[in-house]
């Protein structure tokens, strides 16, 4: 009896422990936006992608959470954050807009958006320095281009696209939530150019039919790195939370081998080579920076 007692107790104990252990895990959920080669979906659900591997290094130093990944639209992504939902987003561009629903957490750095051509189209480009200009591209009349709608695009060129749609000089067009459709109507010759990532595109000529291949130009006017980042509702929630993935993305940066070796597996070898060296000093001023400061407050 008394044995039967003390297993009793033992078990009580046991069970005290697990289920404080189980009270203590949170739920993070992730507005994931699909991006080839960024966020690749595949029945509903992310399966990989340079971004979605790079989450995974942040989740390594925060075992306490539980990732759920939610494949949204861009606008629901905005619309739960603007309802002050429990919810983060990786993978974005910073925006005014988008601060107002949220707090934005740089994480990593992505190569620079360049334009894209079919080869017969390379011929007609004024190309200096390996590099085409936007004002001469929006000066020629011949060449239709277009912009995602869905789409935000960086800041160095956001106000040169912002004005040459309203003024007509390019178009706007919906479609895919990533804007990939643009690039698969380049290829069959219903435009000539639009402005996406090498590693979007390479992960879009792995998967579509292409009536012909493009060819990544760089942009003179973009040719730094880009800031790619996590937004988390504005929110008191959101702001801890961001804290605390803040703390985790400098960790994480602080050894850049594990996401070099993310960045290499995913990026053409010419345009990995080529930002090698700017990638690590990206990486070495994010561990260095300081903590971020989030309110809590709108």
């Amino acid at each position: 009896m008394c044995r039967s007692f003390y297993s009793l107790m033992l078990a009580t104990l046991l069970w005290g422990f697990s289920g404080a252990g189980v009270a203590q895990t949170e739920k993070l959920v992730w507005g994931i936006v699909p991006i080839p080669g960024a966020f690749n979906v595949r029945d509903g659900k992310v399966v990989d992608g340079v971004l979605f591997e790079a989450m995974q290094l942040l989740a390594a130093r925060l075992p306490e959470l539980q990732m759920h990944y939610e494949v949204l639209p861009m606008t629901r992504v905005e619309q739960r954050m603007g309802e002050k939902g429990e919810m983060c987003s990786s993978g974005q561009l910073q925006s005014p807009e988008r601060d107002r629903v949220g707090y934005f957490v740089p994480y990593v750095a992505s190569t620079p958006i360049h334009v894209l051509v079919r080869p017969q189209t390379l011929d007609q480009l004024l190309i200096e320095d390996g590099q085409v200009s936007l004002d001469w591209l929006f000066g020629n009349p011949y060449l239709r281009g277009a912009l995602a709608r869905s789409r935000v695009y960086p800041a160095p060129i956001r106000e040169r696209l912002s004005k040459a749609h309203a003024e007509g000089r390019i178009s706007e067009l919906g479609g895919s939530l990533a804007g990939e459709n643009l690039l698969l109507m380049v290829s069959h010759h219903r435009l000539d150019y639009v402005f996406d990532y090498p590693v979007i595109y390479t992960e879009v000529m792995r998967h579509f039919s292409l009536d012909d291949a493009l060819i990544s130009v760089p942009l003179r006017e973009n040719s730094e790195l880009v800031t790619v980042g996590i937004y988390c509702a504005r929110t008191p929630w959101g702001a801890e939370m961001a804290r605390r993935l803040d703390r985790a993305v400098r960790e994480v940066s602080a050894e850049p081998d594990s996401s070099m070796a993310i960045f290499r597996r995913w990026l053409p070898p010419e345009v990995y080579a080529h930002y090698h060296e700017q990638l690590l000093q990206f990486f070495a001023r994010r561990a260095s920076a300081a903590p971020l400061l989030f309110t809590g407050r709108d």
